[in-house]
């Protein structure tokens, strides 16, 4: 995603090439390996143009620095937020000002909250753009695809040649500026075999791996009269786009935010093999969904009721609701790694984070007590209820000290010319989607170049 917009912004002032691993137009989902536990089911990240927005759903959201406890990267963020509409429309956002229309909309769901006044953190809100599609590259970029064997020439602390491979075809690109987007689970290794090529090394590439650990925890049925007010909450269509709207929730420490949507459902039955089936069956695509759909469990009403919502665009009725977790990690000891081309994943959920969740868990229960009829909540989840939700983040530290690996403006600290823009620098993210900030730091860095070079 990073790559793309820097591309198309950048070409319009410099000569730009674009070396891509994957294929054009096609998605390639590499073999990983898991060292204590997937991330998912499905395929979570990919090789082809477009990068991630082949695979994500276009969920707007800003990451709000006031979560935020990492100084130096609450400072970009907040840098970044003057790009936050230029990131929007170029993520298919279609109103003059996304900011304007968020913080609308935030004041006008928290209104209806304050009917209740029980959810002591407020309401956020997921923008989805109605029609949206892949990352296109602009035709004047040099675009090479299925690259290969990248090798790196260094003159002293600068990166002047890149070469690499097209099929057996050898080629070389000078460079004023070398930039790295390969995401947060790619980026480490290449950054490894730079510095590898400029004699250096830095153990801390590949640390501090972090995601939003999600999933259906529970059910409940609103009394009447509060079940409107979330089924707005739930989706509420805004002409060309729809808000998805989540309960925000703060662990006792104050460190760590999560939020709870609410989805429409039929029955009030608590199953986990059902609330696993039904992620496996919407994350995946071509002939893995066309397998799962083939699946017993197809058949159970709330997934049947699910289906006819996005095949025929109507509503579930009723009061009864899933609800959907999605809680924060921070920066620790999970970490990706490279042996030769495998990529091996280090990714688990610690008890410290269970324990944040189940606290959640446990104070969303109490304020939603008051409004529900019925509530099926499991407060003592075990990891088992939760996993990856494509947000991979972290893996490029960010600081002022010789031991991270990016300064503030994203520059490589050990290179002159090379920068690093994706997900791997995003340090912490709350409870939000990545997308809109990846987009932002994009086209802030893209500002950096241009007043540099």
């Amino acid at each position: 995603m990073a790559g793309s917009l820097l591309c198309n912004e950048l070409v319009k002032r410099f000569d730009v090439t674009l070396l891509e691993r994957g294929a054009r137009d096609k998605i390639g989902s590499p073999k990983v390996h898991f060292t204590k536990r997937p991330l998912a089911d499905v395929p979570t990240f990919c090789y082809g143009g477009g990068g991630t927005t082949n695979l994500w759903h276009n969920g707007l959201i800003p990451i709000n620095p006031g979560d935020i406890t990492n100084p130096i990267f609450r400072d970009v963020l907040r840098e970044s937020e003057y790009f936050m509409d230029q990131a929007a429309s170029a993520l298919f956002f279609k109103d003059k000002s996304f900011q304007s229309e968020y913080e609308n909309l935030i004041l006008e769901m928290n209104a209806l909250s304050d009917k209740f006044s029980v959810f002591s953190y407020g309401i956020d809100c997921l923008i989805y753009p109605k029609k949206f599609h892949k990352l296109k590259i602009d035709p004047r970029v040099r675009a090479f695809y299925k690259v290969s064997d990248l090798d790196f020439v260094f003159d002293g602390s600068r990166i002047r040649t890149i070469q690499y491979k097209t099929g057996r075809q050898r080629h070389s690109v000078t460079a004023d500026v070398a930039i790295v987007c390969a995401g947060t689970l790619g980026t480490p290794g290449l950054l490894n075999r730079m510095m590898a090529a400029a004699g250096l090394a830095n153990d801390a590439v590949g640390c501090g791996f972090i995601d939003h650990p999600t999933g259906f925890v529970g059910k409940l049925k609103f009394k009447k009269g509060v079940s409107d007010i979330f089924k707005k909450f739930s989706a509420y269509d805004k002409g060309h786009y729809v808000s998805r709207n989540a309960v925000r929730l703060k662990s006792a420490c104050g460190r760590y935010t999560g939020c709870a949507f609410f989805r429409p459902a039929v029955t009030l039955s608590n199953s986990l093999a059902i609330y696993k089936y039904k992620s496996r069956l919407g994350a995946s695509r071509g002939m893995d969904r066309f397998k799962a759909a083939f699946y017993p469990k197809l058949f159970h009403p709330d997934i049947m009721a699910e289906a006819f919502e996005h095949l025929f665009g109507l509503p579930i009725p009723g009061r009864t609701f899933n609800i959907l977790l999605v809680g924060e990690q921070k920066q620790g000891s999970n970490r990706v790694s490279y042996k030769g081309d495998d990529l091996y994943v280090d990714w688990s959920i610690s008890q410290q984070e269970l324990d944040i969740y189940r606290e959640m868990l446990s104070e969303l229960k109490s304020m939603l007590e008051g409004l529900a009829e019925e509530i099926n909540i499991e407060t003592n989840i075990s990891d088992d209820w939760l996993w990856s939700i494509a947000h991979h983040s972290g893996t490029v530290s960010m600081g002022d000290t010789e031991d991270a690996v990016v300064d503030r403006d994203l520059r490589l600290r050990c290179c002159d010319n090379v920068f690093v823009c994706d997900g791997s620098v995003i340090q912490e993210h709350s409870c939000a989607n990545t997308g809109l900030a990846i987009g932002q730091l994009a086209f802030r860095l893209a500002k950096h170049i241009r007043d540099t070079f």
